[in-house]
Parts: structure tokens; C-alpha cells; sequence
């Protein structure tokens, strides 16, 4: 049986909720890896981030912010 987007409904709408709670991240998810990706939109360079799941992902993009924000004291 042939591959079909709909079976992968619930991915792709973790992804869409993802980007609206990260709203500096464009968040997708990919069938063909199988992961979970996010592209950092602000200012900043960040490496893309990629992940199995979606909790993973937003731990991944929380971790990414905290360290791209200027330390208080420095």
C-alpha cells in the first residue's frame, strides 16, 4: 500500500501547533525522514533543528532561544 498524507494528519498538525507556540520558527514535518524540522526566522543564526518527536522538538527550539539570548551581567 502506497504512502498517503493522510496518515500522517497527526504530524503534520503537531507541526502546525509547534509554529503557532514558536511563532520566530517555521516548523515542518517530514515524511520522508520521518523527523520533525524547524528553521529559526529571527535575527540570529541558529542551525536548523530536527527531531523524532514533537515534545522533542519543542524542547530542542526552547533550548535554542535560551541560549541565543544575551546573559544578563555580561
Amino acid at each position: 500500500m502506497a504512502w498517503d498524507r493522510s496518515q500522517d494528519a497527526d504530524k503534520y498538525e503537531a507541526a502546525r501547533l509547534l509554529e503557532q507556540l514558536h511563532s520566530h520558527w517555521w516548523v515542518l514535518w517530514g515524511p520522508g525522514s520521518r523527523s520533525f524540522f524547524a528553521f529559526y526566522l529571527g535575527p540570529h543564526h541558529v542551525a536548523p533543528l530536527e527531531a523524532d518527536t514533537p515534545q522533542q522538538l519543542d524542547e530542542r527550539i526552547r533550548t535554542a532561544e535560551r541560549e541565543a539570548q544575551p546573559h544578563r551581567g555580561q
